[in-house]
């Protein structure tokens, strides 16, 4: 086989998958965008390998692996991969357990197995061929070239006006020329949006309290989806609540940062841009206004508490961005109980209720749960998901009581993430929520409201008494 032709087998062979992930696409004047991060990474795997089925072996790897994921997420979330997306990646090696199960079994283990073993043929089998130092920086130098490209995209477009909605965008540009647009657009308008913004203090309230901030893995009351349980705690508080009802929370299934984000700041999705798709991305990694940052200034200690990976989307860096002064993950759950693999909601509390006890002057206690987190597994999954609401309802139970006895008013603000990825739950994405005081009780109001709506029912509990 003569050079030329064996680059070009190798360079077909991502072509049916790229077609694949177009999901049927009809050619258009954007396809050079869509198809230039392949191209490139064809043109540097060849220049680095010599082997031209091996780089089209894994540019198709690459689009394989894309169009499953975006599948998967279609069928479980209801939106396709964003750009945003790509952050997140490192997290379904180190915790495969959140991720994995929405793929098929039989497609994830037999695609790996298939692959790894073209790998091997491949690498074993196909002779490199002749590239010389000038042949290989060509190969890098259109590399660099596609590369410029993606990274600045929104030349090409030529007066065609993106939806900025990644499902609509997709199917008009294309996957990857969506993920480049969209990259370029929220990079271009970030620096702007975050101004509008900045971190801000709160005068000191008379009275402060101590404000509890309870962010529910997975919650919503199981009883609204005919699955009766019992939560006591939940009914008793809301029966007193400032305000409580339903929550609107931006996305279905997943998605945690965006409704954490928009509760802590108040920043609803025209503040933010195509950035609403994962403001840790890069959006929050910078101080922006917050309700740490206010509460911080109005004297509070701002601690959040969260017994997982610090650095699950990049809370490591984005919390002491958004206020917070301490942050104690799983390292400071070392020891505590667990179920199903994670510290359990009991465990939390008794956490929450010791540095309530602690504190020497008023508290941000933010706490973000995550025994209900999926998969639920056995044979009725919405079942063992609705009793995880119940160990959070008396999770929340342990808090009420310590709020009641403490010495200085503490404020209780409880809410669900999102819902369950389950099929029982879906049809809507909005969660519960309660804001409660104990020393002043409400009538338990009944008011539906979103996250940013939330944010500011939190913030006036505390600072307007």
């Amino acid at each position: 086989m003569n050079t030329a032709a064996h680059i070009l087998i190798g360079a077909a062979l991502p072509l049916p998958f790229w077609v694949w992930l177009r999901r049927g696409l009809r050619p258009s004047p954007w396809m050079l965008l869509d198809a230039a991060p392949l191209v490139a990474m064809f043109c540097a795997l060849l220049a680095v390998t010599a082997r031209p089925v091996l780089a089209g072996g894994l540019t198709a790897g690459v689009c394989i692996f894309l169009a499953i994921a975006d599948q998967a997420k279609r069928a479980t979330l209801r939106e396709p991969l964003a750009f945003t997306d790509g952050g997140l990646l490192w997290q379904v090696a180190a915790h495969p357990r959140f991720y994995l199960p929405f793929v098929p079994p039989a497609l994830l283990l037999g695609g790996i197995g298939l692959g790894v073993a073209a790998f091997v043929t491949v690498v074993a089998l196909e002779p490199p061929i002749a590239l010389d130092a000038a042949a290989r920086a060509g190969l890098l130098a259109l590399t660099a070239g596609l590369a410029l490209l993606v990274l600045r995209p929104l030349w090409l477009l030529r007066g065609a006006t993106p939806s900025r909605r990644p499902a609509e965008d997709a199917a008009r540009f294309g996957p990857l020329a969506t993920f480049a647009i969209h990259a370029r657009i929220a990079a271009v308008e970030r620096p702007v949006r975050r101004a509008a913004h900045p971190a801000a203090a709160a005068s000191a309230p008379a009275v402060a309290p101590h404000l509890v901030l309870l962010q529910l893995e997975s919650f919503c009351d199981p009883r609204r989806f005919g699955l009766p349980r019992a939560l006591p705690n939940w009914d008793a508080l809301g029966a007193q609540a400032l305000s409580r009802g339903l929550l609107a929370v931006p996305g279905f299934g997943a998605n945690t940062m965006r409704t954490e984000f928009v509760v802590l700041t108040g920043l609803d999705d025209a503040a933010l841009g195509l950035d609403r798709l994962n403001p840790y991305f890069r959006f929050a990694r910078a101080p922006v206004g917050s309700l740490a940052w206010l509460l911080r200034g109005a004297g509070y200690a701002t601690t959040c508490l969260h017994p997982f990976d610090a650095r699950f989307f990049g809370r490591d860096k984005v919390l002491p961005a958004l206020g917070f002064q301490r942050f104690e993950a799983e390292p400071a759950f070392a020891g505590a109980p667990r179920a199903h693999g994670l510290v359990t909601d009991a465990a939390l509390g008794v956490r929450i209720v010791s540095d309530l006890a602690a504190a020497e002057g008023p508290a941000f206690l933010y706490a973000i749960s995550v025994a209900a987190h999926g998969p639920w597994t056995g044979p009725d999954p919405a079942a063992a998901w609705a009793d995880r609401m119940v160990a959070t309802d008396a999770m929340l139970g342990a808090i009420a009581t310590a709020a009641r006895k403490s010495s200085r008013p503490v404020v209780v603000a409880a809410f669900g993430d999102h819902r369950p990825a389950l099929p029982v739950a879906r049809g809507g994405t909005d969660t519960d929520y309660l804001v409660w005081r104990s020393d002043r009780g409400g009538g338990g109001t009944r008011r539906d409201r979103d996250a940013a709506g939330l944010h500011r029912a939190v913030r006036d509990a505390v600072l307007l008494g």
